[in-house]
């Protein structure tokens, strides 16, 4: 080695911040030694040449280096960076040396490039499936809703022949109307409801010789009920 490169430029902060702490202790040492021989040979260090002269052939810690990016190969060269910016500043790098860094800098920008358009799409993913799960969230209320309407249709349907369809019919529609929302029915807000003792204060209060209601609308779908029982019991035609 020349007179004039007796040593080489050494970064505490940047070893002590740096992927080379991410290795093991053996690593870091045979990175030392790795880079005492990269600048003896001037940058001119085949991978083949450090394997056997600084590992004896086992390739295990000078993989764990390779992994972290502490240096690179190309066209079978050792490739180390910080080493290579400084000969090139002493005018020390051959063109061969030069051509491969800069590859290898070229190279470390396309990935960067590429990672950060991958991420992008990755985000874009994850927001369209986030709008799909909504959707789908949105219509299984809805469906949620309208099966528990059905539910509780079923509910009065072992009573017809105690209380009539006429009575069950408005009985189904006030208890069904929904609230503002559309989210819960009349029924389900009230803080118990139990479905038989329902029905008999139902009947006795539209009933009663006073002739007072219990808050049953004047008006109501008086076909509704039995349509739906129809159509439960696949029943045609209408049964009065």
């Amino acid at each position: 080695m020349a007179k004039e490169l007796p040593y080489f430029r050494f970064e505490p902060s940047e070893w002590d911040n740096g992927n080379i702490q991410m290795c093991s202790r053996e690593s870091k040492g045979l990175f030392i030694d790795l880079c005492s021989l990269y600048w003896s040979r001037l940058g001119e260090l085949p991978y083949a040449l450090a394997l056997q002269k600084l590992c004896n052939g086992i390739e295990v810690a000078l993989q764990e280096l390779k992994k972290h990016d502490i240096f690179g190969v190309i066209d079978g060269q050792i490739v180390i960076d910080f080493l290579d910016e400084q000969l090139s500043e002493r005018g020390q790098v051959s063109e061969k040396r030069r051509n491969a860094a800069q590859k290898r800098w070229n190279d470390a920008s396309a990935l960067q490039v590429q990672s950060k358009s991958n991420a992008n799409r990755i985000e874009e993913n994850r927001i369209e499936e986030k709008k799909k799960e909504e959707k789908i969230i949105t219509a299984s209320k809805l469906a949620t809703i309208e099966t528990r309407e059905i539910e509780f249709r079923d509910k009065l349907i072992p009573y017809i022949d105690t209380y009539g369809k006429e009575m069950l019919r408005a009985f189904y529609d006030y208890w069904t109307e929904k609230n503002e929302g559309g989210k819960k029915m009349k029924f389900e807000m009230q803080r118990v409801f139990e479905i038989e003792k329902r029905l008999r204060t139902w009947s006795n209060n539209n009933f009663q010789k006073n002739g007072k209601s219990n808050g049953t609308p004047k008006t109501f779908d008086k076909d509704k009920l039995t349509r739906l029982i129809n159509e439960r019991y696949g029943i045609t035609g209408t049964t009065e």
